[in-house]
């Protein structure tokens, strides 16, 4: 009996830490996160064009045009770029960008190639490899990466209107209507 009232006030103890942990993470996310266009996103930091290039090329392998737009087409690249603008400190910032050529140093030690000669298999592999099998800082930066993207497509208008069938009016207003 003693041990399930420790396990149950363990439980109670989690749900608490992570509900205010839930709270504080939804009133620090910038509001223009929530439903966004490319033309309104706040992007201050300046990545060379090798840099914006395979940060483009990553966000590209995890979430490709298929029958649907890709990440790409759905400017998920600004959006990342916001999102570490937004989130992250100078020093946090410049962290996370400082990983983006680790990633063309990894694949470059893995499979003798940069990441941008891969194929396409290669390079979700190294993607995956890098996510579980790397150092923590470049694991780190890679699932922060991930779900910056996740994030970006999933609340972007095209799918907000396209596969959510959000509509920016909710039901439909008929003005002039004979009433009998």
């Amino acid at each position: 009996m003693f041990r399930s009232f420790t396990f149950n006030k363990m439980k109670r103890r989690n749900l608490i830490k992570n509900l205010a942990f839930g709270a504080v993470a939804a009133v620090a996310m910038p509001t223009w996160a929530k439903n966004w266009t490319a033309s309104e996103l706040p992007i201050t930091s300046i990545l060379s064009a090798n840099e914006d290039a395979l940060l483009v090329d990553i966000i590209d392998t995890l979430i490709p045009k298929t029958d649907t737009p890709g990440a790409i087409e759905v400017d998920v690249d600004k959006f990342v770029k916001a999102m570490a603008d937004s989130m992250f400190s100078d020093t946090g910032r410049k962290a996370f960008y400082g990983q983006i050529p680790e990633v063309d140093a990894f694949a470059k030690r893995k499979y003798g190639s940069s990441f941008a000669n891969l194929s396409p298999n290669q390079k979700t592999e190294c993607l995956g490899l890098i996510e579980q099998n790397e150092s923590e800082k470049l694991s780190g930066f890679f699932k922060t990466l991930k779900n910056y993207a996740i994030q970006g497509y999933t609340s972007s208008e095209w799918y907000m209107t396209e596969k959510a069938g959000y509509e920016y009016a909710p039901g439909y207003g008929y003005g002039c209507v004979d009433v009998k």
